[in-house]
């Protein structure tokens, strides 16, 4: 009969996690857009895919924290965070081609309740032989100020060099 008991403690103790960790997963589009036409050039948009990337970075480090959603995100009234990409800036040529940057803006919502929001900077004055490659390593180091910022989001935070 104790076993029972037992195992029906573990139970009713996994069910409940499994219901608080729902509550505590946040929707991301798949793609993040940009704010303007000018923001990216057309061989950035064209060519390199950080704003595709990041998205799926920020769901495999978050622990099942982060969900992707491809379509239709707007219209949904769960926990979701809308990220924009504000400015940036890349050329190939590592360190001899001066500074590199990526800028996002993002807003936590659920419903109509805005939750949080955050302007994200990294920048760098080296960066890979490759401007795309240089985008998506500022995009993972975003991401990872993004992910420990879900622990206790708030409003107007600055992330990473906007501090």
């Amino acid at each position: 009969m104790k076993i029972i008991h037992r195992l029906f403690i573990v139970l009713v103790a996994c069910v409940s996690a499994a219901f608080a960790h729902a509550e505590d997963t946040v929707l991301v589009p798949s793609l993040i857009p940009y704010d303007k036409s000018d923001t990216a050039s057309e061989d950035v948009r064209k060519d390199c895919d950080w704003n595709a990337t990041m998205p799926r970075y920020l769901a495999k480090e978050s622990d099942g924290r982060v969900k992707i959603i491809d379509q239709g995100i707007e219209a949904m009234p769960d926990k979701k965070l809308m990220l924009v990409a504000t400015a940036l800036h890349t050329v190939g040529g590592g360190g001899w081609s001066g500074p590199k940057w990526l800028v996002l803006e993002g807003k936590l919502t659920e419903g109509d309740k805005l939750l949080g929001s955050f302007e994200a900077r990294r920048q760098t004055i080296r960066g890979s032989m490759r401007g795309c490659g240089t985008l998506t390593s500022l995009s993972e180091d975003i991401a990872d100020d993004i992910l420990e910022w879900l622990k206790t989001p708030s409003l107007n935070a600055k992330l990473g060099n906007a501090k």
